[in-house]
């Protein structure tokens, strides 16, 4: 086999490696669209319960919904540190790093996942996903797993109206 022959099995080799985890990464990015959904779901019940308490805002912190979450990853404590300890059907370790590192990036098998680096990469994904429910606001407080969240007073709506209508 000549060298450039050679060198094109490596291309082509290549390529059957990051179509497969490719493959691989999808596991997770279709699992985490049904995390991220019903995680949005649990906000949207803390948020009635604030309103039904006749609140206009909530504060709810990501990480405590994940608990809540069925078929979450679950989490183990070693040494003052939370990593991953079991994965959802359907997907590995490897599969969440593939989704979130890329392709191109090298998996070392039994590598330990940080719970934190789950939460972190979904993180802006849950906070884009509140932010299309309409809210009046929407941060994720810095530092923190927490969101921020306000919608409109119907008193000051209703202020607001009896003012135009006067003028």
């Amino acid at each position: 086999m000549s060298f450039a022959a050679n060198l094109t099995k490596i291309v082509a080799g290549k390529k059957s490696e990051i179509a497969d985890r490719e493959k691989i990464a999808q596991s997770w990015k279709d699992k985490e669209a049904k995390l991220l959904e019903e995680a949005v779901n649990l906000f949207k019940s803390r948020c009635v319960k604030e309103a039904e308490l006749q609140k206009t805002d909530a504060t709810i912190s990501f990480e405590v919904i994940t608990r809540e979450t069925p078929d979450f990853p679950k989490r183990i404590l070693t040494d003052s540190t939370y990593f991953v300890d079991s994965w959802p059907n359907g997907t590995t370790a490897e599969s969440w790093f593939y989704a979130t590192r890329g392709v191109n990036s090298s998996w070392s098998p039994g590598a330990p996942i940080l719970f934190a680096e789950v939460l972190q990469a979904m993180l802006p994904k849950f906070v884009e996903r509140v932010k299309d429910l309409g809210f009046q606001e929407c941060n994720h407080e810095a530092g923190t797993w927490k969101v921020a969240v306000c919608w409109p007073n119907p008193d000051e709506n209703s202020a607001e109206k009896k003012k135009r209508r006067r003028e």
